[in-house]
């Protein structure tokens, strides 16, 4: 099992490899979660998801092999993976590392980068490029495949259970003075009952292949004096809670080359209310976002 380590560095606390940290189940060993609060001099942004317009299209009858192909970004995943998670202590968030390979982020970066980007860019608080992937068997893959169903399968929340992630996953681009400001990650709220009470988070590239400088994710905990920050790796993923109990973050600036993350929301229904763990999901909803 891979272990990490928090070490003193610049005035905060940097989350890197090879020392002790607890590897307690996620269920059972959730610090103590402090409400988020906005200040007077607080921003909210909306930032809504949506489908494209669908043009007008005569029926086609699909044959059961070809509804149930796939994609190309879901073919990417070949291995049935069981994540190995790291639980760090000193803030309110679980960690898998190599839950993606470097070839894995790659193949995403790529088509991202061929779909296309688009800039969100507000002065001093948001500086970032965006690509909204509207994939189900992406997500299936995700949650199957690499195993992070298996690893939730046991997680109870209020009665509600895990059932997948939302359709729409965002591959975040941070270029030369890229930068996301204090932030905290809102649930997503689908018109078909199911919401989201966590946020998953993919490094697809980090400093160890030089892929860019700077860049680092900072979690600003209530009562610690220094934030707690991760530098990023290819592959590792993030999962920490949203909403009220969302430690306030934020993405520091790059300095020089190119930051892609991958996000995606976490989502939960009543367990009687649950149907099958394998039925993709079509209808994100809007997904909010508050900027300290």
């Amino acid at each position: 099992m891979a272990r990490f380590e928090g070490r003193q560095n610049e005035g905060h606390m940097v989350v890197g490899h090879d020392a002790g940290v607890s590897s307690a189940p996620f269920a059972a060993c959730r610090v103590p979660a402090t409400r988020a609060h906005l200040s007077k001099d607080s921003l909210r942004i909306d930032m809504e998801i949506q489908f494209p317009k669908k043009e007008k299209k005569k029926a086609k009858a699909w044959s059961a092999a070809k509804r149930n192909t796939g994609s190309m970004l879901s073919h990417i995943f070949t291995e049935q993976k069981y994540p190995e998670p790291v639980y760090f202590q000193s803030v309110d968030c679980v960690g898998i590392p190599h839950f993606l390979s470097p070839k894995e982020c790659r193949k995403i970066i790529d088509f991202a980068e061929a779909q296309g980007f688009s800039r969100q860019n507000r002065h001093r608080v948001l500086n970032m490029m965006w690509s909204d992937l509207i994939d189900p068997f992406l997500v299936e893959a995700l949650w199957q495949v690499c195993g992070l169903g298996w690893f939730l399968r046991k997680l109870t929340i209020d009665g509600e259970v895990p059932c997948g992630l939302n359709d729409v996953v965002r591959i975040q681009k941070f270029g030369p003075g890229g930068v996301f400001g204090k932030h905290t990650d809102q649930p997503v709220r689908r018109a078909d009952g199911r919401n989201s009470k966590y946020s998953l988070r993919i490094f697809l590239n980090g400093k160890e292949d030089e892929a860019f400088e700077g860049g680092l994710s900072a979690f600003h905990v209530a009562f610690r004096p220094k934030p707690v920050v991760f530098e990023p790796e290819a592959g590792l993923a993030l999962i920490y809670p949203q909403g009220e109990f969302c430690q306030v973050q934020e993405e520091l600036e790059v300095l020089a080359g190119n930051k892609y993350v991958l996000r995606a929301d976490i989502l939960f229904q009543r367990a009687d209310e649950l149907v099958s763990p394998h039925v993709p999901f079509h209808h994100p909803s809007p997904s909010t976002g508050e900027v300290m």
